[in-house]
């Protein structure tokens, strides 16, 4: 049992932040880095900020790769007599755990930990590399209980010099990738189609191929097209399906045909999965039961085969607050009932897994950063029904407005156009902020907006 020093002259960031908040919330954390030197200093510094929280903590390494080098059978021996010696004390224990990756060889390894993480007793730190995610990944037992962080490249230090088109910058998702694009590239340009004027971004309908070709034609040269347009409701699909399939795969088909050379980012959906099997690797079978995850389905299909350097990015549930013409969510519906005064109805069948817009571009920026190609995914670690979504929010309202929604919050089975999948938690590639977390941050934000401030 190796002790590891903690050490005191370091200054808290964003991802130190959010790693101290997902040990307290799921119990682990799991750095993916792009160094073992960074590894290792993000998880002395994460170690150092949980020292200062509860000062009695010991840090106890294990080295997953040098127990599996002493052969399968003694490597299992070894490892229940490494978590015999740490259960003694666990609750002054941090278990650091080093070559995590290597796990994926060894099952009841596997169980063990597994086991480590339900009970969420023995707090556990430790960092691969993109590639070890993607062996840990498809060990779904396993991964879709890890809270994993894409970390921040290093060598990113100023406005990267790429020029970057978002197509569907009006929508919900589309204009927060474009506020946190613009700080962060040399040259944003955004498209929208019906919103577009009102909103200064260019106007392209993407169903037109005609409009499509000539619109590149004269901006012939982008490094990166994000593809955030198309039809996100899943019940409109349904009633419309020719106008889903135009916007979320056809038109894939026509920016293909017209600007080949590009990095595209095809922005998909959870709903590509039946919702039964949970938790899904990017690589799980995807089998959608309704319309709209089908065109998500056939839109990745499209980008994957079309373009040679593709990002396939598949959120969970959006939630957030760009401004007073979003369209509407979950959370913002659920919100704005709390100004009522009746009792508030909502599904309690179906889970979701939200995520904040800001957390879901900001991954989006950090793979492209890491230049790496891929489907890969991002939704809330935990899983909620609608009910349990409103007492969260009702919860947090009070907190941030002083004011209590004091009726019942009552949960239904709600009717629904289309089929809705019962649970499509995916496993992260960067887990967000909690949902109440999440919820905080964005009644502040639309506070301040409203305003006026920033």
């Amino acid at each position: 049992m190796e002790s590891v020093p903690i050490r005191t002259d370091l200054i808290l960031n964003n991802d130190i932040s959010r790693a101290l908040s997902l040990v307290r919330a799921f119990g682990n954390v799991v750095f993916i880095s792009e160094s073992f030197a960074q590894g290792e200093k993000l998880i002395s510094e994460t170690l150092m900020y949980l020292g200062n929280i509860k000062p009695d903590y010991q840090a106890v390494k294990l080295d997953i790769r040098a127990l599996l080098n002493s052969g399968k059978h003694k490597a299992m021996a070894s490892f229940q007599s490494f978590l015999n010696g740490i259960k003694t004390d666990e609750e002054k224990n941090v278990l650091i755990i080093n070559s995590l990756e290597e796990i994926a060889e060894n099952f009841c390894l596997i169980s063990s930990l597994c086991g480590i993480i339900k009970k969420k007793t023995i707090p556990i730190i430790a960092f691969t590399n993109i590639e070890g995610f993607r062996k840990l990944e498809k060990i779904t037992v396993l991964s879709g209980s890890l809270a994993f962080i894409l970390s921040e490249r290093k060598e990113i230090q100023t406005k990267r010099n790429k020029s970057v088109l978002i197509i569907g910058a009006t929508s919900l998702f589309g204009n927060s990738v474009y506020n946190l694009f613009k700080c962060e590239y040399a040259k944003v340009r955004g498209t929208g189609f019906s919103k577009a004027s009102s909103l200064n971004f260019d106007k392209l309908d993407v169903t037109c191929e005609e409009d499509v070709m000539r619109y590149f034609s004269a901006n012939p040269d982008f490094d990166i097209i994000i593809y955030v347009a198309g039809e996100a409701d899943a019940d409109a699909a349904e009633k419309n399906k020719e106008r889903a399939y135009a916007l979320n795969t056809d038109a894939v088909s026509f920016i293909a045909k017209y600007q080949k050379k590009c990095k595209f980012v095809y922005i998909s959906s959870e709903y590509v999965f039946d919702g039964k099997t949970g938790p899904y690797a990017s690589d799980s079978l995807a089998s959608p039961i309704n319309y709209y995850g089908h065109t998500k389905l056939e839109g990745e299909r499209v980008s994957l085969s079309g373009f040679s350097d593709v990002l396939v990015l598949r959120l969970g549930a959006l939630y957030g607050y760009n401004g007073v013409n979003d369209k509407k969510t979950t959370v913002s519906k659920i919100i704005s009932c709390l100004s009522k005064t009746e009792p508030l109805e909502v599904d309690n069948v179906q889970i979701k897994h939200p995520i904040l817009l800001e957390d879901a571009a900001r991954t989006l920026l950090r793979l492209l950063d890491y230049r790496i190609s891929g489907v890969f995914q991002v939704n809330g670690q935990q899983g909620l029904n609608k009910q349990e979504m409103a007492e969260q929010i009702a919860a947090v309202y009070s907190e941030v407005t002083g004011t209590n929604f004091l009726f019942p919050i009552i949960g239904i089975a709600q009717g629904q156009c289309a089929g809705k999948p019962l649970n499509t938690h995916m496993v992260n590639i960067d887990t967000p902020r909690t949902f109440g977390e999440g919820i905080s941050f964005l009644l502040k934000k639309q506070r301040a907006l409203k305003q006026g401030k920033q």
